[in-house]
């Protein structure tokens, strides 16, 4: 249901590929053209601290809205309610303990900053202040997935085995993904492609085993070495989950052209079955199982043809992320996916780049109070 008000949106960060073009010339949507779209939300103000052409493109795109060089000054001067944050990830934690103060709920794009310890105090901030923050790991919604966790639930699998996971995508050179822009400093980034991309995969594993990693081991590598030092272009890491499942991930910036795109995969097992799906352009989930329902046909193919749309992501199932979330703002329902599950990720990642230094097995801790106790 529309509300009889409209949801005031303040997009923060203008940099950032995922924000989308404000260019109607060379049209690229993003989540500017997500908000647009969602009934009942208005972007009423941009707010970008670095790019003076930004700024004067946001005005020639939406002259109805305001645009602000500051947070600070956005916040003094503007009247929103919902804030998209897309920003370095060294920035976002003091931008979002600003809006949290403010009483101003938000999405924000990950990466959600360098360390846990780094996004540790904002998740108290959104905790003690009673916002919503919408954290931005949207892989769990996509329509294979959400069938992934409904035949897991209905016991199709069993008792989990393992979790193999691949995200494969292009190089970090001149020409291709470029060393200079944010994500790929070590100013700006906490790590290369585990940190920046290898989340996502995280995120959406510890939402199909329901429990979280208690250890990891990994090796990380910079064979391009274009990427900042030291940030990797290359993570091979291994999990063990607390119900004695274990899960690896391979993430890597190694496809040479961006003609070659993603290479990945994603293969569920458990003790009756298993499931295998390409996320990145996959419209296909291979599922096999023996349990006795499936005895006349074990193994199926589930096709998906996702709806099309001009928003960040392309596909009608991103959209519904921001509009359930604008939705949320509403309601007494918690965002789908919040900042203290990202802070679980991220504690996560960061036990796998000391895993990496210290070649050993490490222990994971979970929750803000362990972020921000010293290593031992």
């Amino acid at each position: 249901m529309t509300p009889e008000k409209p949801l005031r949106v303040a997009m923060i960060g203008l940099r950032h590929p995922h924000v989308g073009s404000l260019d109607p010339a060379r049209p690229a949507p993003g989540y500017v053209h997500t908000f647009k779209q969602i009934p009942g939300a208005q972007i009423v103000a941009y707010c970008e601290d670095s790019d003076a052409q930004l700024r004067d493109a946001a005005r020639d795109f939406d002259p109805g809205a305001n645009v602000y060089a500051s947070v600070a000054e956005l916040l003094d001067k503007e009247d929103f309610d919902l804030a998209c944050v897309v920003l370095p990830a060294n920035e976002i934690p003091e931008v979002g303990i600003m809006l949290a103060e403010a009483g101003k709920h938000f999405f924000v794009e990950k990466q959600f900053a360098r360390t846990a310890a780094d996004l540790a105090p904002l998740v108290a901030a959104v905790q003690r202040n009673g916002v919503k923050a919408l954290a931005g790991y949207p892989w769990r919604f996509h329509p294979a997935m959400q069938d992934l966790k409904q035949l897991i639930d209905q016991g199709v699998f069993g008792a989990p085995l393992s979790l193999e996971s691949r995200l494969v995508t292009t190089q970090v050179r001149p020409g291709s993904r470029e060393p200079t822009h944010f994500m790929f400093t070590a100013e700006n980034e906490g790590g290369g492609v585990l940190h920046m991309l290898g989340g996502h995969y995280l995120e959406l594993m510890r939402h199909l085993m329901q429990c979280e990693i208690k250890t990891v081991q990994a090796l990380t590598g910079r064979p391009l070495g274009y990427i900042d030092e030291p940030l990797e272009d290359v993570a091979l890491v291994a999990f063990e989950y607390e119900n004695g499942a274990l899960g690896s991930l391979h993430a890597a910036y190694a496809q040479p052209s961006l003609a070659a795109g993603y290479d990945s995969c994603f293969v569920y097992r458990g003790e009756h079955g298993w499931a295998d799906w390409t996320p990145v352009g996959g419209d296909r989930l291979a599922v096999v199982s023996d349990v006795a329902a499936w005895a006349g046909a074990p193994r199926k193919e589930i096709a998906y043809a996702p709806t099309t749309m001009p928003v960040y992501g392309g596909h009608r199932w991103f959209f519904d992320i921001m509009r359930r979330f604008v939705a949320d703002i509403e309601t007494d329902r918690p965002p789908s996916v919040t900042l203290l599950d990202a802070l679980h990720v991220l504690q996560v990642i960061d036990a796998a780049y000391r895993s990496a230094r210290e070649g050993r097995s490490v222990t994971v801790q979970y929750g803000v109070a362990a972020a921000l106790e010293k290593p031992e």
